[in-house]
């Protein structure tokens, strides 16, 4: 085979090389727009936030000192006040064991120490729960979008405090899934007994912010 021969298979073997990288730079160049597109294409979380508010003086916690004996079901409320917290008994052998509560309260006095007492006729003895005060703030968010929103992957911060997630609230861990155009509940102990005054939320890359009464 002559040089001239040689010559022009090393070059035709060249531009087949530089072809197939050519064509292997243009399809991943392809792949990246296309995914840049379905990207862009994605529903953007849409959601709002609602009735932030702030209940000062609520019952956030209780501590039972001494569970008693005897006890059937029943209702327990805070000693001496006309306030609006209630909680049902949860009852072991006669022992109460926790509570059940069915409204915090509000406007309980911080300088106080406050007791719970169980409501009406009951049977038991010797029970003696003592209640902590505090600052809940409530919320609702509402889901706007397309998508649904994970309150595993959604977080809330106010007045420069740690972040919370959505998913662990006042009553502990409880994931949800907010549905499009569903009003999801939340509420938490601000940690101290001031009130918030501003509060913002993100989820998915957006961030939405909101005063608080």
């Amino acid at each position: 085979m002559g040089s001239v021969a040689v010559g022009a298979m090393v070059v035709g073997t060249s531009l087949l090389v530089v072809f197939a990288l050519a064509m292997a730079t243009l399809e991943a160049q392809v792949d990246d727009s296309i995914a840049q597109i379905e990207a862009s294409a994605e529903p953007i979380s849409q959601f709002t936030i609602e009735n932030a508010n702030n209940v000062e003086g609520a019952v956030v916690s209780f501590t039972i000192n001494n569970g008693g004996t005897g006890y059937s079901a029943g209702q327990v409320e805070v000693n001496g006040s006309a306030g609006s917290f209630l909680a049902d008994l949860v009852i072991s052998g006669g022992t109460v064991t926790g509570l059940n509560i069915l409204d915090h309260g509000s406007s309980y006095l911080y300088a106080s120490s406050y007791f719970l007492e169980v409501t009406g006729p009951n049977t038991g003895s010797n029970l003696n729960i003592s209640a902590t005060l505090g600052n809940l703030v409530y919320l609702n968010v509402t889901n706007d979008g397309s998508t649904d929103l994970a309150t595993d992957f959604s977080w809330l911060f106010s007045d420069g405090s740690s972040p919370i997630n959505l998913s662990d609230g006042h009553d502990g861990y409880q994931p949800t899934i907010i549905f499009p155009g569903e009003t999801f509940q939340f509420y938490y102990d601000s940690g101290t007994q001031a009130t918030v005054s501003r509060l913002a939320i993100t989820i998915d890359g957006q961030t939405k912010a909101t005063s608080v009464l």
